[in-house]
Protein backbone atom coordinates (compact mmCIF):
# COMPACT_ATOMS: atom_id res chain seq x y z
CA UNK A 1 0.00 0.00 0.00
CA UNK A 2 3.03 2.26 0.51
CA UNK A 3 4.74 1.59 -2.67
CA UNK A 4 1.34 2.28 -4.46
CA UNK A 5 0.73 5.87 -2.33
CA UNK A 6 4.46 6.83 -3.10
CA UNK A 7 3.88 6.25 -6.61
CA UNK A 8 0.99 7.60 -7.00
CA UNK A 9 2.15 11.13 -4.65
CA UNK A 10 5.15 10.96 -7.51
CA UNK A 11 3.16 10.82 -9.91
CA UNK A 12 1.07 13.61 -9.14
CA UNK A 13 3.98 16.05 -7.81
CA UNK A 14 5.45 14.95 -11.66
CA UNK A 15 2.39 16.24 -13.17
CA UNK A 16 2.56 19.56 -11.84
CA UNK A 17 6.25 19.69 -12.33
CA UNK A 18 7.60 19.84 -9.14
CA UNK A 19 9.84 17.17 -8.99
CA UNK A 20 11.87 17.12 -12.06
CA UNK A 21 11.76 13.30 -14.07
CA UNK A 22 14.06 11.26 -14.38
CA UNK A 23 15.16 8.28 -16.37
CA UNK A 24 14.92 5.93 -13.25
CA UNK A 25 11.72 7.67 -12.26
CA UNK A 26 10.07 7.20 -15.59
CA UNK A 27 10.83 3.43 -15.85
CA UNK A 28 9.00 2.66 -12.11
CA UNK A 29 5.50 4.54 -13.37
CA UNK A 30 6.03 2.81 -16.63
CA UNK A 31 3.00 0.76 -17.44
CA UNK A 32 3.57 -1.98 -20.13
CA UNK A 33 0.48 -2.53 -22.39
CA UNK A 34 0.12 -6.16 -24.17
CA UNK A 35 -2.05 -7.78 -26.77
CA UNK A 36 -2.39 -11.81 -26.69
CA UNK A 37 -3.80 -13.77 -28.57
CA UNK A 38 -4.62 -17.82 -29.43
CA UNK A 39 -5.86 -19.63 -32.49
CA UNK A 40 -5.88 -23.51 -33.64
CA UNK A 41 -4.99 -23.33 -37.44
CA UNK A 42 -6.58 -26.51 -38.55
CA UNK A 43 -3.20 -28.08 -39.70
CA UNK A 44 -2.43 -24.56 -41.29
CA UNK A 45 -5.78 -24.82 -43.96
CA UNK A 46 -6.24 -21.73 -41.56
CA UNK A 47 -4.94 -17.97 -42.45
CA UNK A 48 -2.59 -17.01 -40.06
CA UNK A 49 -2.89 -14.03 -39.12
CA UNK A 50 -0.98 -10.95 -37.37
CA UNK A 51 -3.67 -10.89 -34.46
CA UNK A 52 -1.94 -9.78 -31.22
CA UNK A 53 1.49 -8.51 -30.05
CA UNK A 54 1.75 -12.27 -29.11
CA UNK A 55 0.04 -15.56 -30.28
CA UNK A 56 -0.18 -18.88 -29.39
CA UNK A 57 -0.63 -21.26 -31.98
CA UNK A 58 -1.85 -24.91 -32.08
CA UNK A 59 -2.15 -27.13 -34.61
CA UNK A 60 0.88 -25.72 -36.60
CA UNK A 61 1.28 -29.37 -37.47
CA UNK A 62 2.11 -29.54 -41.25
CA UNK A 63 4.92 -28.55 -43.88
CA UNK A 64 1.71 -25.40 -44.87
CA UNK A 65 1.38 -24.53 -41.42
CA UNK A 66 5.10 -23.84 -40.43
CA UNK A 67 5.26 -22.00 -44.34
CA UNK A 68 2.42 -20.02 -42.36
CA UNK A 69 3.67 -18.89 -40.04
CA UNK A 70 7.37 -17.90 -41.27
CA UNK A 71 5.84 -15.47 -43.61
CA UNK A 72 4.83 -13.57 -40.88
CA UNK A 73 7.64 -12.21 -41.07
CA UNK A 74 7.32 -8.86 -38.56
CA UNK A 75 7.58 -11.79 -35.51
CA UNK A 76 9.95 -14.21 -34.36
CA UNK A 77 8.75 -17.49 -33.30
CA UNK A 78 9.39 -20.36 -30.59
CA UNK A 79 9.46 -23.54 -32.36
CA UNK A 80 11.62 -25.70 -30.10
CA UNK A 81 11.78 -29.08 -31.63
CA UNK A 82 14.39 -29.97 -33.64
CA UNK A 83 12.69 -30.84 -37.09
CA UNK A 84 10.47 -28.77 -38.51
CA UNK A 85 7.50 -31.50 -37.51
CA UNK A 86 8.64 -31.72 -34.23
CA UNK A 87 5.23 -32.26 -32.22
CA UNK A 88 6.30 -29.80 -29.98
CA UNK A 89 6.64 -27.44 -33.04
CA UNK A 90 2.83 -27.47 -33.25
CA UNK A 91 2.13 -24.95 -30.69
CA UNK A 92 4.05 -22.53 -31.95
CA UNK A 93 4.32 -18.81 -30.53
CA UNK A 94 5.01 -15.74 -32.16
CA UNK A 95 6.07 -12.01 -30.60
CA UNK A 96 6.42 -8.92 -32.93
CA UNK A 97 10.17 -8.62 -32.77
CA UNK A 98 10.27 -4.80 -33.13
CA UNK A 99 8.63 -4.71 -29.96
CA UNK A 100 9.77 -7.70 -27.79
CA UNK A 101 12.73 -10.29 -27.39
CA UNK A 102 13.03 -13.36 -26.23
CA UNK A 103 14.83 -13.68 -22.89
CA UNK A 104 13.94 -17.00 -22.02
CA UNK A 105 11.92 -19.90 -22.99
CA UNK A 106 11.03 -23.54 -22.19
CA UNK A 107 9.08 -26.71 -23.31
CA UNK A 108 7.73 -29.46 -21.41
CA UNK A 109 6.13 -32.98 -22.21
CA UNK A 110 2.92 -33.70 -20.85
CA UNK A 111 2.40 -36.92 -21.92
CA UNK A 112 3.23 -39.23 -24.70
CA UNK A 113 1.37 -40.14 -28.33
CA UNK A 114 -0.87 -43.23 -29.67
CA UNK A 115 -1.07 -43.85 -33.21
CA UNK A 116 -4.56 -43.09 -33.80
CA UNK A 117 -5.68 -41.12 -30.90
CA UNK A 118 -3.04 -38.15 -30.06
CA UNK A 119 0.24 -36.73 -30.72
CA UNK A 120 2.36 -36.14 -28.07
CA UNK A 121 1.12 -32.99 -26.19
CA UNK A 122 3.28 -30.00 -24.50
CA UNK A 123 3.51 -27.39 -23.16
CA UNK A 124 5.54 -24.58 -24.39
CA UNK A 125 6.55 -21.01 -22.58
CA UNK A 126 8.79 -18.27 -23.32
CA UNK A 127 9.84 -14.76 -21.12
CA UNK A 128 9.86 -11.93 -23.41
CA UNK A 129 10.99 -8.23 -22.74
CA UNK A 130 9.63 -5.18 -23.42
CA UNK A 131 12.33 -3.38 -26.07
CA UNK A 132 10.70 -0.25 -24.93
CA UNK A 133 9.82 -0.45 -20.90
CA UNK A 134 11.95 -3.57 -20.49
CA UNK A 135 8.70 -5.12 -18.59
CA UNK A 136 9.06 -9.05 -18.76
CA UNK A 137 5.98 -11.03 -19.38
CA UNK A 138 5.77 -14.98 -19.22
CA UNK A 139 3.09 -16.44 -22.28
CA UNK A 140 2.23 -19.78 -22.17
CA UNK A 141 0.79 -22.03 -24.75
CA UNK A 142 -0.72 -25.81 -24.71
CA UNK A 143 -2.96 -28.09 -26.33
CA UNK A 144 -4.88 -30.46 -24.47
CA UNK A 145 -5.98 -33.78 -26.18
CA UNK A 146 -9.19 -34.02 -27.58
CA UNK A 147 -12.38 -36.18 -27.05
CA UNK A 148 -11.90 -36.67 -23.26
CA UNK A 149 -14.99 -34.39 -22.49
CA UNK A 150 -17.48 -34.24 -25.26
CA UNK A 151 -18.44 -38.17 -24.05
CA UNK A 152 -16.76 -39.49 -27.07
CA UNK A 153 -13.64 -41.01 -25.30
CA UNK A 154 -13.76 -40.87 -21.27
CA UNK A 155 -10.50 -43.06 -21.25
CA UNK A 156 -8.42 -40.07 -22.69
CA UNK A 157 -9.48 -38.40 -19.27
CA UNK A 158 -6.35 -39.52 -17.40
CA UNK A 159 -4.22 -37.96 -19.87
CA UNK A 160 -6.16 -34.95 -20.03
CA UNK A 161 -5.58 -34.73 -16.17
CA UNK A 162 -1.78 -35.34 -16.45
CA UNK A 163 -1.86 -32.17 -19.04
CA UNK A 164 -3.04 -30.12 -16.79
CA UNK A 165 -0.74 -30.79 -13.57
CA UNK A 166 1.78 -30.18 -15.79
CA UNK A 167 0.42 -26.39 -16.83
CA UNK A 168 -0.22 -25.96 -13.53
CA UNK A 169 3.47 -26.31 -12.48
CA UNK A 170 4.95 -24.14 -15.38
CA UNK A 171 2.23 -21.20 -14.04
CA UNK A 172 3.32 -22.13 -10.33
CA UNK A 173 7.14 -22.07 -11.47
CA UNK A 174 6.54 -18.93 -13.46
CA UNK A 175 4.79 -17.28 -10.61
CA UNK A 176 7.91 -17.83 -8.71
CA UNK A 177 9.59 -16.15 -10.67
CA UNK A 178 7.75 -12.54 -10.19
CA UNK A 179 6.77 -12.53 -13.55
CA UNK A 180 3.03 -11.82 -15.04
CA UNK A 181 1.63 -14.48 -16.75
CA UNK A 182 -0.56 -15.83 -19.71
CA UNK A 183 -1.75 -18.88 -20.58
CA UNK A 184 -3.52 -19.84 -23.37
CA UNK A 185 -4.26 -22.73 -25.77
CA UNK A 186 -6.99 -25.29 -27.01
CA UNK A 187 -8.00 -26.85 -23.57
CA UNK A 188 -10.71 -29.39 -25.40
CA UNK A 189 -13.18 -28.73 -22.20
CA UNK A 190 -15.86 -25.68 -22.15
CA UNK A 191 -14.89 -25.35 -18.74
CA UNK A 192 -12.79 -22.50 -16.95
CA UNK A 193 -10.04 -24.43 -14.92
CA UNK A 194 -8.92 -23.38 -11.04
CA UNK A 195 -5.30 -22.36 -11.76
CA UNK A 196 -3.91 -20.67 -8.58
CA UNK A 197 -3.18 -17.12 -8.91
CA UNK A 198 -4.16 -17.36 -12.92
CA UNK A 199 -8.12 -15.67 -13.83
CA UNK A 200 -10.08 -16.80 -16.58
CA UNK A 201 -11.15 -14.42 -19.18
CA UNK A 202 -14.78 -14.71 -19.79
CA UNK A 203 -15.14 -13.72 -24.44
CA UNK A 204 -17.69 -11.05 -24.82
CA UNK A 205 -20.53 -11.61 -26.03
CA UNK A 206 -20.46 -15.65 -25.68
CA UNK A 207 -22.15 -17.52 -23.71
CA UNK A 208 -20.68 -20.13 -21.53
CA UNK A 209 -16.75 -21.11 -22.09
CA UNK A 210 -15.14 -21.69 -25.52
CA UNK A 211 -12.61 -24.55 -25.65
CA UNK A 212 -10.07 -21.91 -26.82
CA UNK A 213 -9.36 -19.61 -23.66
CA UNK A 214 -7.22 -17.37 -22.40
CA UNK A 215 -5.84 -16.92 -18.55
CA UNK A 216 -3.93 -14.46 -17.25
CA UNK A 217 -1.86 -13.52 -13.92
CA UNK A 218 -4.31 -11.72 -11.58
CA UNK A 219 -3.84 -8.12 -11.44
CA UNK A 220 -2.66 -7.96 -15.28
CA UNK A 221 -6.13 -8.24 -16.79
CA UNK A 222 -9.65 -8.47 -16.10
CA UNK A 223 -11.36 -9.23 -20.45
CA UNK A 224 -13.04 -9.49 -21.32
CA UNK A 225 -11.56 -11.45 -24.19
CA UNK A 226 -13.05 -11.01 -27.68
CA UNK A 227 -13.83 -13.78 -29.92
CA UNK A 228 -12.47 -12.65 -33.36
CA UNK A 229 -13.22 -14.97 -36.81
CA UNK A 230 -12.11 -18.37 -38.07
CA UNK A 231 -9.87 -17.66 -40.34
CA UNK A 232 -10.77 -20.43 -42.26
CA UNK A 233 -9.88 -22.71 -39.37
CA UNK A 234 -12.65 -24.94 -37.32
CA UNK A 235 -11.44 -22.88 -34.15
CA UNK A 236 -12.20 -18.82 -33.82
CA UNK A 237 -9.10 -16.91 -32.81
CA UNK A 238 -9.13 -15.25 -29.56
CA UNK A 239 -7.65 -11.86 -28.07
CA UNK A 240 -7.30 -9.87 -25.06
CA UNK A 241 -5.08 -7.12 -23.20
CA UNK A 242 -2.88 -6.57 -20.12
CA UNK A 243 -1.23 -4.55 -18.44
CA UNK A 244 1.64 -5.12 -16.46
Amino acid sequence: MLKLLSSAVLSLLLSLGLVPATSEQDAALAVTTTTVATHNVLHGQGTLKPLADIIGWQEVDSAEAHSKLEALTAYDHFRPGENRLDARNSIAISWRKNKYEKTGDGSRLTHGGEAGVTPSRFVNWVVVKNKETGAKLAFINTHYISGAWNGAHPERQERWRTHNAVVREVVADLHGRGLPVVLVGDFNRALSQDIPGMNHLRTAGVDGVPIDQIYVRVGIGTGPAERLEKFGSDHFAYTATVAY
